[in-house]
């Protein structure tokens, strides 16, 4: 499966995608804020990047603008989780390099089935 960076700033919600992405057999790794997760970029590279836009600090749009600008993570999925439902927000997540949006509330099911999506495109090469 799969080296997931879950970041997130909600600790229920890191603790319940964990749980659930672990289930399936992906390798977890999580951040609580923007900062945290540039860190773990930096140290190691994750198939796909699960991530929150709301957060303090560093937002999740810093976070992909800060990964493209500094070359971190190049081949990585972008997975973004929110709660922000605007299609400004949508078309900006995308135009800073996602590659699927998902909103909240979701279900950790279908959530997983998307990132099993997007893992199929990162071992074809896609």
């Amino acid at each position: 499966m799969a080296d997931v960076l879950l970041v997130d700033d909600d600790p229920d919600i890191r603790a319940m995608l964990a749980f659930t992405l672990e289930d399936y057999g992906h390798t977890v790794r999580e951040a609580a804020d923007g900062a945290s997760a540039l860190v773990a970029l930096e140290a190691a590279a994750p198939e796909i990047l699960v991530l929150d836009l709301m957060m303090p600090a560093l937002d999740g749009f810093g976070v992909l603008r800060e990964m493209r600008d500094r070359g971190l993570a190049p081949d990585a999925r972008v997975l973004i989780l929110t709660c922000l439902t605007g299609e400004g927000d949508l078309v900006r997540g995308y135009e800073l390099g996602a590659d699927e949006y998902v909103t909240k509330p979701f279900d950790p099911d279908g959530l997983a089935a998307i990132l099993a999506q997007l893992v199929e495109g990162v071992t074809s090469g896609s």
